[in-house]
């Protein structure tokens, strides 16, 4: 076995005491300090470096522009297909929305258009409404692909 040699008033070589000396460096360390606490979420709740972190999500959450996150699904025929032919798009101030599979319309037997959507929404709103647009959805050959039909419902 060999023997290892005792290291006797030997000093190692420091680089982050070297570092640490410099002014710059110093600031990069506490720099470097502050985000791996502020990615490990470890400051104490009351501290003002927590109250600055949460600040700072609710700011991105509030005033972020809407524009930025254009992920919202689009709707297609197919998924017209699937649902049966009608699907609910959203419920607002003006009514709820709905989407009609063209098809669909043309299967019922209704003399125009706006008599089958009724019949339609007849089966699946159980309360009395009102129809208030009936918009075509066509294709860029002009053929009818389905209705946005916006409905009050009493």
């Amino acid at each position: 076995m060999a023997e290892s040699t005792p290291l006797r008033n030997q000093a190692l070589p420091e680089t982050r005491t070297a570092e640490r000396t410099r002014p710059l460096g110093k600031v990069w360390s506490k720099v470097r300090l502050a985000l791996v606490r502020a990615a490990f979420w470890s400051y104490e709740r009351g501290t003002w470096q927590y109250d600055l972190m949460v600040l700072a999500i609710l700011a991105f959450i509030f005033l972020t522009p809407r524009a930025w996150f254009q992920d919202r699904p689009t709707l297609q025929l197919t998924d017209l297909r699937h649902s049966q032919g009608v699907v609910e798009v959203s419920q607002g101030r003006e009514g709820r929305r709905y989407l009609l599979d063209a098809r669909l319309v043309e299967s019922v037997t209704a003399q125009n258009p706006e008599e089958a959507i009724r019949e339609i929404l007849r089966t699946r709103i159980p309360k009395p409404f009102t129809i208030k647009s009936i918009d075509p959805i066509r294709d860029r050959h002009n053929v009818v692909l389905g209705y946005t039909v916006v409905v009050d419902v009493h």
